[in-house]
């Protein structure tokens, strides 16, 4: 739409959840088809192998699109600059990455900023200080992408529950409403399903149907009875 020849290049994987206290692709991976029952996350990592290659013989500066209330792209985007040396970037900053159509998004060409030593050397330290806590999650707190514990969506994810029978669909979908009222995207489907999945199989939910799949499930509250 701009007529521009910028190649444009993502993370692929999702550095909001999972180990990443090494660059051992194996180890989320394994972690992924554990935690949350997906398997084939190492195409995705592969994916992001071959991102990172891309940028190993550059000599033009980058603009990097950052977002800081999605945590997927702010943990990417951290995780990207930790890898990427010192090689000139330039920053554009919305709010919603990824529901910016394009329209919107022509908008915010030529309004990149600078990535200072000092901002690249603090997003730098906040990276090395998540992989020194390796927690389960990521979340946004503020505008700071925090630590956070496996459990942290369960007290939402139980909210939107009833006692009468709901495809699982339907609370990963109200939890995930209640993300965009917010104005802060903290997670997507994926996770949401699988912490469900954990909750049913604690006796926290009961639950008929195909727990792996999110249109085959129905869950409730426990009955009294």
């Amino acid at each position: 739409m701009a007529a521009r020849p910028d190649e444009v290049v993502c993370t692929f994987d999702n550095f909001s959840f999972g180990p990443i206290a090494t660059d051992d692709a194996n180890i989320r991976v394994r972690w992924v088809e554990k935690e949350l029952g997906y398997t084939g996350w190492d195409d995705v990592t592969y994916k992001s192998a071959i991102f990172l290659a891309a940028f190993e013989a550059l000599e033009s500066p980058v603009t990097a699109w950052v977002s800081r209330q999605e945590t997927m792209t702010y943990a990417g985007f951290l995780w990207w600059l930790s890898h990427v040396g010192d090689i000139p970037i330039s920053i554009v900053e919305v709010p919603d990455l990824s529901i910016t159509n394009a329209e919107s998004m022509a908008k915010f060409l030529g309004k990149a900023v600078p990535l200072s030593t000092k901002d690249r050397a603090f997003h730098q330290a906040r990276w090395e200080q998540l992989k020194i806590e390796d927690a389960p999650l990521r979340v946004i707190n503020g505008e700071d992408l925090v630590s956070a514990q496996i459990e942290y969506f369960d007290s939402s994810l139980l909210s939107h529950a009833t006692f009468e029978w709901q495809k699982m669909a339907r609370i990963v979908t109200a939890t995930l409403v209640e993300f965009y009222d917010a104005g802060v995207y903290q997670t997507g489907d994926l996770l949401l399903r699988a912490r469900l999945a954990d909750l049913a199989e604690a006796g926290k939910l009961e639950w008929q149907g195909d727990l792996s799949h999110m249109l085959r499930c129905e869950l409730r509250l426990p009955s009294s009875e």
